[in-house]
């Protein structure tokens, strides 16, 4: 006659297999819902990966009828996530490539090397000039240029000749002064312009560069966005 085992004493791995299935139809049901928001559904897929690692395990347990529906869940989101986010790479790729954001990835062309004074148009349609430097004078104490420095500005214009909207703040400028990077003062000239230039308007602002207090070869270089590939050079002697 066999002796009934003491409840306690019941092997548990079914009981552990079915919370596992009830945890694997959850994370699934997360990731369904998150799979189709953008950014947001980095997490729930992976979510959906754990849940569907925690189903073929359950699938083994006594909740199969659960387990196979969280892992055909979790499967299920995994997939929406990946043609999401192929969607929705796509579209940006869309939005960066419009001119009507600012933004425009150029064909890399030969960059323009100009005097100062001259204009340049770029491939989105805005023409770019920068003046000659001329020497900064700058007032305050605090702000003075290091020991065998000094400071330069110079007035960058941008002309809109395109059909929309130019953002002033996307104009990436930079500065070498004898072969060696020159550092803007960001606290001086037209500090962060912000402006947005309707089509056919124009605008000018003044950018300030700390320079070594030799003469030599200054060049100044202008792209239209931080993006783009078409890049602008004007150089002189100061």
């Amino acid at each position: 006659m066999s002796i009934p085992m003491h409840p306690r004493l019941q092997p548990q791995s079914k009981a552990k297999f079915g919370g596992l299935a009830w945890a694997a139809l959850i994370l699934g049901i997360i990731g369904v819902c998150g799979s189709p928001l953008p950014i947001l559904n980095n997490l729930t897929a992976l979510a959906a990966f754990v849940g569907l690692v925690l189903g073929v395990i359950a699938l083994f347990g006594s909740k199969k009828v659960v387990a196979g529906i969280g892992s055909v869940l979790c499967i299920a989101a995994i997939a929406v996530t990946v043609i999401i986010q192929g969607m929705f790479v796509r579209e940006l790729d869309k939005a960066i490539n419009n001119p009507e954001f600012g933004i425009e990835q150029d064909a890399p062309s030969e960059p323009a090397r100009l005097n100062f004074g001259d204009q340049h148009t770029w491939n989105s349609g805005q023409a770019v000039s920068v003046s000659a430097p001329e020497l900064h004078s700058e007032t305050n104490p605090f702000l003075q240029p290091k020991d065998g420095k000094r400071y330069v500005k110079v007035d960058v214009t941008i002309t809109n000749n395109g059909n929309s909207d130019y953002s002033l703040a996307g104009t990436h400028v930079n500065a070498q002064h004898n072969g060696h990077v020159a550092q803007q003062n960001h606290m001086a000239g037209d500090i962060l312009p912000d402006d947005r230039i309707p089509p056919g308007g124009n605008a000018t602002y003044t950018v300030v560069f700390e320079i070594g207090e030799e003469t030599g070869e200054l060049q100044v270089s202008v792209q239209p966005t931080m993006f783009s590939q078409e890049t602008t050079y004007f150089i002189g002697q100061i």
